[in-house]
């Protein structure tokens, strides 16, 4: 299954020398009958956070357990991607300890902090791909619009994580009864919604691109919609927690489910469920934040926030979508793989005779239960450990070799 090749069929498929075959005829290999089971373009994606206790190896494996091949690392690295020296350093990590393929993206603003662009041509020149404050979002509307028009001079994507924290910052959960019920400080959608209209505002009178994401709120999937059937150019994004998973999950003061943006009410997963199948969304990320277990194993308000996904983002997905889809394949590749490298402007080998071997090996039948404990990360923070989840990834390939075996 690969939209991006037109191709949807039943065939044999040879690996060799690193490279995609459908003519192959040799004895001498590996033979595997995987009937019943889907190959699809490795997946993409669009945030991760590559900080303690995760390692490049670790990120490495973790990701591709879970069918990535292609990782993009947010900008709050172990040091703060702002300038050409931490992106070259952050790239020669890289290329020794990574197995997959990984992205970088560095600050629109000095340390992320908001009050001054970084040197976005330097960081273009030393190898990022985007620009982003993310996990944060320029307060100042004058320096964000100048970010933009900036950005687009050198050709970056620009990644906006649209939060008003004027009216947020001491948020730590969904502004609603559960937030109320638990005594902690709500987050409203309001702080969201603010500031994605920032995005449509800004972004329609510059006539430059923006992805929002991360995208929680119902509120904020109808002004995406809204803005696009009106052409401006914005793109965006939810993850796979927001898809399946509401604030009910943090009841009993469960940290390993306190994220940013928080987990919503059950009418705000609709919507983006819905914005999912309209196209109003146009991919899911995992939002993989590492947090070591110390940090978490304490009272809900003084936890970081942060939850694991790449293990878990295909399957949770598959899940999700195949209550409204019988074969959603086609969806997923294109919500998980193709689209995202369209916006960060990489070049996906696809399936297709003659390119590198980068796909993943998918078996939906399958049911197991995630313990974290037993996967690859180093963090444990998921809030879907223990949980039995549906469909698993196999195999997974990447720069033409096999970088992860389900035995």
């Amino acid at each position: 299954m690969d939209p991006s090749q037109g191709l949807d069929e039943i065939r044999d498929l040879w690996v060799l020398g690193g490279r995609v075959s459908f003519k192959g005829n040799e004895s001498d290999v590996e033979r595997m009958d995987v009937s019943g089971k889907v190959i699809m373009p490795g997946l993409a994606d669009l945030r991760g956070h590559l900080r303690e206790p995760e390692s490049l190896a670790s990120a490495s494996m973790s990701a591709a357990a879970g069918g990535f091949t292609t990782i993009l690392i947010m900008p709050d690295a172990r040091q703060t991607l702002d300038n050409p020296g931490a992106i070259r350093l952050m790239q020669e990590n890289i290329t020794r300890h990574g197995t997959i393929g990984f992205s970088q993206c560095g600050c629109l603003t000095m340390g992320s902090r908001g009050d001054a662009l970084a040197p976005l041509g330097s960081l273009k020149e030393a190898g990022v791909v985007a620009v982003s404050d993310c996990p944060n979002s320029s307060q100042n509307t004058e320096i964000f619009a100048r970010g933009l028009e900036y950005a687009a001079m050198f050709d970056l994507p620009v990644i906006e994580f649209p939060r008003d924290l004027s009216i947020s910052e001491d948020g730590i959960a969904h502004d609603g009864p559960t937030a109320l019920k638990m005594g902690v400080g709500g987050y409203p959608r309001m702080a969201e919604e603010l500031f994605v209209q920032r995005a449509i505002t800004v972004s329609r009178n510059l006539g430059v691109g923006i992805h929002l994401t991360s995208i929680s709120s119902g509120g904020a999937v109808d002004l995406i919609r809204e803005a696009k059937s009106k052409n401006v150019p914005i793109t965006a994004d939810t993850t796979a927690h927001h898809l399946a998973l509401t604030d009910a999950q943090i009841l009993g003061y469960d940290t390993n489910a306190k994220t940013m943006p928080p987990l919503r009410e059950d009418e705000d997963r609709q919507a983006i469920f819905e914005g999912i199948l309209d196209g109003t969304l146009d991919c899911i990320c995992t939002a993989h934040e590492p947090c070591h277990e110390h940090e978490k194993q304490v009272e809900f308000d003084l936890a970081p926030p942060g939850v694991l996904g790449y293990e878990t983002a295909l399957s949770v997905v598959y899940g999700e979508l195949s209550k409204a889809e019988k074969d959603p394949f086609g969806l997923i590749a294109r919500l998980m793989s193709e689209t995202p490298r369209r916006i960060l402007k990489l070049s996906g080998p696809g399936i297709a005779e003659g390119e590198v071997a980068d796909f993943l090996l998918f078996d939906p039948a399958a049911r197991w239960t995630y313990h974290p404990r037993d996967a690859h990360s180093q963090a444990k923070n998921s809030p879907f450990a223990d949980q039995e989840l549906t469909g698993s990834v196999d195999m997974t390939f990447a720069l033409g070799e096999k970088v992860f075996h389900r035995e």
